[in-house]
C-alpha cells in the first residue's frame, strides 16, 4: 500500500493537474516500486532517500533488464513527486536533483500523410455545436501552426494578429516566436469565437471547455486521438504527431531547415533534424506549396 504522501500526490495529479487515469496509475506504479525498493534495500522512507539511493535504484533496474526508456519514465515520476513535495513543504532531501536521464535511441515518429489531414476542413465530420467547432479549431491550430500541446492550451485571442497574418507563441522557457497564420484558419477561428462568446466565462484563454474553463492536457489528447483514429492508419496518434507532420511537410516541400527551426521554436538545429527522417514515399513526393493548409 502506498504511503499517505504518495496517495496525496496522486490525488493532486487527479484534481489539480487533471492528468489522465492512465498517467496517474503509471506514476503510482513507479512510486510504489521506488518505495518498496527503499524499504527492502535501505529500510528508509521516500522522504529520507538521498541521491545515492536513486543511483542504486537505476543500477538495480538496469541489471534487471529494464530499458533506459523505462528507467527514464521512473525518473520522471520521481521528479514530479519530489517537486510536489517541495511545493507542499514536505521535508525531503530532493534525491533526484542533479540526476540525469539515461541516453536512449531516438524514437521515430511517423508523420501523417497530407491526404489524411484534408478532412480537417470538412465540417460534416465535426458537430456543429460549441465543442465541435472548438475541436476542429484545436486540430487546425496544432497542425497549421506546429504547436506543442502546452502552447495550444495557453493561447489567448490577443496572440492573433490577423492584419499581419501572424500569431505569437510562448514556447518553452517563455521563449516567444512569431508563426505565420494559414489563411484557412480564420474562418474556423471566427465561428468558434462567436460560439465562445455565449459561454459564461471570465477565462482569458482562447480555447475553453464547455463549462468555460481552461483546457487541460488529457482533454486535448483525447480530442486528437478521437479524430486521428478515424482519419489515418498511422500508429502514432497524439498531439505531437500533428506538430511532427507540420515540420515534416514543410521540410519535404523544400523549406529551409533553419526556417523550420525558428517556426518550431527549437533551441538547436539537431532538434529539427529529427523531422528529416521520413518514409521513402514522403521523401520523393514534391509538394506544390510550403504547407498543405497554407494560402
Amino acid at each position: 500500500m502506498a504511503s499517505d504522501d504518495i496517495e496525496s500526490f496522486m490525488e493532486y495529479m487527479r484534481a489539480e493537474i487533471r492528468a489522465s487515469e492512465k498517467t496517474i496509475d503509471a506514476y503510482g506504479l513507479e512510486l510504489s516500486r521506488w518505495e518498496d525498493f527503499l524499504n527492502h534495500e535501505f529500510d528508509i522512507s521516500t522522504n529520507e532517500a538521498e541521491k545515492g539511493n536513486v543511483k542504486r535504484f537505476i543500477v538495480w533496474r538496469n541489471k534487471s533488464g529494464i530499458s533506459n526508456r523505462s528507467i527514464n519514465r521512473s525518473l520522471s515520476a520521481l521528479r514530479s513527486y519530489y517537486k510536489w513535495c517541495e511545493k507542499s513543504n514536505r521535508h525531503t532531501n530532493q534525491p533526484v536533483h542533479g540526476i540525469r536521464s539515461l541516453k536512449t535511441a531516438k524514437r521515430l515518429v511517423m508523420s501523417i500523410p497530407e491526404q489524411d489531414l484534408e478532412s480537417l476542413t470538412k465540417d460534416d465530420l465535426f458537430n456543429s455545436d460549441f465543442e465541435g467547432m472548438r475541436n476542429q479549431l484545436i486540430l487546425l491550430l496544432l497542425y497549421g501552426l506546429g504547436l506543442r500541446r502546452a502552447e495550444l492550451i495557453e493561447l489567448k485571442e490577443s496572440d492573433f494578429d490577423w492584419s499581419r497574418g501572424t500569431v505569437t507563441i510562448i514556447g518553452k522557457r517563455n521563449k516567444e516566436r512569431q508563426v505565420p497564420l494559414p489563411i484557412v484558419i480564420e474562418e474556423y477561428f471566427n465561428s468558434y469565437h462567436q460560439a465562445r462568446n455565449h459561454l459564461q466565462s471570465d477565462a482569458h484563454h482562447l480555447l475553453l471547455t464547455r463549462k468555460g474553463k481552461k483546457l487541460y492536457p488529457s482533454l486535448v489528447y483525447n480530442i486528437v486521438l478521437s479524430y486521428l483514429n478515424d482519419a489515418t492508419t498511422v500508429v502514432d496518434k497524439h498531439p505531437h504527431t500533428l506538430r511532427h507532420s507540420y515540420a515534416t511537410h514543410l521540410l519535404n516541400a523544400g523549406v529551409d531547415i533553419n526556417t523550420v527551426k525558428e517556426l518550431m521554436g527549437h533551441e538547436s538545429l539537431s532538434s529539427t533534424q529529427v523531422y528529416t527522417t521520413s518514409t521513402f514515399e514522403e521523401l520523393v513526393k514534391v509538394y506544390n506549396r510550403a504547407h498543405p493548409k497554407g494560402s
